[in-house]
């Protein structure tokens, strides 16, 4: 267990360039912003517009992250894999590292977003419980969405390293993106089908009251809002099925990296 944190510890110190190039960047945004938004009086609307941008664009944050990583573990493959540690944890400390990184990040941008809104000169009176039970719950799912995405991206990253033994660089980007856009059309094709509803339709939750509630209180408070939402049901079964077929793609990445990609 030691040895599987010292390499985690070693993961988010290689990963250091990925996480402040984007922290970099969304701090010269925020510049950009305030100084034009200073000189047309909507400063921390503008504060306000890139902080959600850059929240929202995180759930490919893992994406890039593992991208980053993987390439530069690509140049030196053999040494990489030289260690009695496993697929699994060489895999799984990487996106540790990438989860850690992306919460941080996360943590910057979103409290840049909450302070914003709280400075926004404007007649609505907005509840910050409200505000904040949306925040955790669209929190949560651009996590989940990320941490999908990310899983994806290493299954199909093992598969490009398998075909580079045999293809070269350049056929073996564009074979495992053929077989990407191919796999996604027939996943696609699978969820329209009623096996797939049978397999997630299960476990209904209705969030309309949350947003309802959010509406209602900002109206109540002054702010002439639509306070009729239309049913938005999710599905329990939904994240189960999600969380399984990611921990199939996840163990078969680990598999591919074991016995068929070690050098």
């Amino acid at each position: 267990m030691s040895a599987w944190l010292n390499l985690t510890k070693k993961e988010l110190r290689l990963g250091l360039p990925a996480f402040l190039l984007p922290v970099i960047a969304f701090i010269v945004a925020l510049g950009i912003a305030m100084y034009m938004g200073n000189r047309h009086g909507f400063v921390w609307e503008a504060v306000a517009g890139v902080a959600v941008f850059a929240t929202g664009i995180q759930v490919f944050y893992l994406v890039y992250y593992l991208l980053h990583s993987l390439q530069s573990e690509k140049r030196k493959l053999h040494l990489w894999l030289h260690t009695p540690m496993s697929g699994t944890q060489l895999l799984l400390a990487k996106v540790v590292a990438g989860i850690v990184a992306m919460v941080a990040t996360m943590m910057i941008t979103g409290t840049t977003l909450l302070l914003a809104i709280s400075f926004l000169e404007t007649d609505i009176q907005i509840p910050w419980s409200n505000v904040l039970d949306v925040a955790v719950v669209g929190g949560i799912h651009l996590f989940l969405l990320a941490l999908d995405f990310a899983v994806w991206f290493m299954f199909f990253w093992m598969i490009f390293l398998l075909f580079n033994r045999k293809l070269g660089t350049v056929f073996s980007f564009i074979s495992t993106f053929v077989l990407f856009v191919i796999t996604s059309a027939l996943y696609g094709q699978f969820m329209e089908t009623g096996l797939y509803d049978t397999l997630t339709m299960w476990g209904q939750m209705d969030i309309s009251k949350l947003l309802t509630d959010l509406f209602i209180n900002i109206d109540s408070n002054g702010g002439e809002i639509m306070t009729e939402t239309g049913q938005i049901t999710l599905y329990f079964g939904y994240y189960v099925f999600e969380g399984i077929v990611a921990l199939l793609l996840f163990f078969a990445s680990c598999w591919m990296l074991d016995r068929k990609v070690e050098v």
